[in-house]
């Protein structure tokens, strides 16, 4: 079974094998910040937007965020994780009302990046994830998706809504930065 999650995990890292392309951002403390200052860390990508009404939805990822931030703090993986919050809505969710979201979940600042930005870059940098976000009835209709990047910036595996769990990404994370063994 572990050889096969190991073929697995390195077909998907070959249809991801490239980094992805670079996006600027605006951090929760209104600086600028680009995708590719984040080379040689481990990222880990979500979107959301703060006035999310569904518990099911935005909290949600909030909170498996955090429960992630937790478990990689405690575990003391070998590579620690950046945690990318991209929000899908741009035009409520500025720099400030981010960092308040922020204060809101007891994010760490060093760990955690809110980011707002030009509304087409984010939503350039959200469909490179199948992510897709648009008004609806003063709300944002949208999917949701996470993924771990590699120091790299190329996808090491993408989770789908808010289906994953903590110890998996971290699994994920330590099979990825394994050596391959030779038989």
């Amino acid at each position: 079974m572990r050889s096969l999650s190991l073929c697995l995990l390195f077909l998907s890292t070959l249809l991801f094998a490239d980094p992805l392309p670079n996006a600027q951002f605006v951090s929760s403390e209104g600086k600028p910040l680009q995708f590719y200052d984040l080379k040689g860390q481990v990222v880990f990508v979500s979107f959301i937007f703060t006035r999310c009404p569904l518990p099911k939805m935005c909290p949600l990822t909030m909170t498996l965020n955090k429960q992630l931030w937790r478990k990689a703090k405690n575990s003391k993986p070998e590579t620690k994780i950046k945690f990318l919050i991209v929000t899908l809505d741009p035009d409520f969710d500025t720099a400030p009302v981010l960092k308040t979201y922020a204060k809101k979940f007891n994010l760490d600042e060093k760990d955690f990046l809110l980011v707002t930005g030009n509304p087409q870059v984010l939503s350039d940098f959200a469909s490179l994830f199948n992510v897709l976000g648009f008004p609806s009835q003063g709300s944002i209709s949208h999917n949701l998706k996470s993924a771990l990047i590699g120091k790299d910036l190329s996808v090491i595996k993408e989770y789908k809504e808010n289906e994953w769990k903590a110890d998996q990404v971290l699994l994920d994370l330590k099979t990825a930065s394994a050596p391959l063994k030779k038989n």
